[in-house]
């Protein structure tokens, strides 16, 4: 047995809106096409044949999308639960969603990107209730890490940082979407 590590920097990004919880979470929903998500993507992707099915089935799912939703947890339940103090927890729920086809792209250089792919967006209600944040880590920040550390001078390819890139991208876009 082996161990090694290897140490990155990653980027956390907070958007804050005066937008009600409620609001950012539906728009966050309609974006990521929530009522055909979930389940059937992984239907698609455990079942397709073939490359074009699986191609066919996941733009279905997206319909013009650029993402779809996967799952999400609502961890203001569970914890106001079991701290005995439920109500007294913000609204705080993590969405996971994402583009396997996109997703691909950066998979076949890299299976460890599979650590971070697909990404997840954290819509936390202010204590306050008065207005939503949302967080989540820059894929761009995570995704592009050589397998010996950025100390050892390892470059990344080319193609697997465009594409983090593109997904960054691609996520700041969505969350302007649902916070403006």
């Amino acid at each position: 047995m082996s161990k090694s590590a290897v140490e990155y920097t990653g980027r956390r990004i907070t958007y804050e809106t005066p937008l009600p919880f409620a609001e950012v979470t539906a728009r966050l929903e309609r974006e990521l096409n929530k009522p055909v998500g979930g389940q059937p993507v992984f239907r698609v992707l455990g079942t397709s044949k073939s490359k074009d099915e699986l191609e066919k089935g996941i733009n279905e799912l997206l319909d013009g999308h650029n993402f779809i939703y996967f799952a999400s947890i609502s961890h203001h339940n569970w914890l106001g639960t079991y701290t005995g103090n439920p109500g007294s927890v913000p609204q705080a729920v993590v969405y996971t969603f994402g583009n396997p086809l996109l997703a691909q792209a950066m998979l076949r250089h890299d299976l460890t990107v599979g650590l971070h792919v697909p990404p997840k967006l954290l819509v936390l209600e202010n204590a306050d209730q008065r207005g939503t944040k949302v967080v989540y880590d820059d894929p761009a920040a995570l995704i592009p890490v050589p397998s010996r550390g950025i100390a050892a001078g390892e470059d990344v390819n080319a193609e697997l940082r465009a594409t983090a890139e593109k997904l960054s991208a691609k996520v700041e876009e969505l969350v302007k979407a649902i916070t403006t």
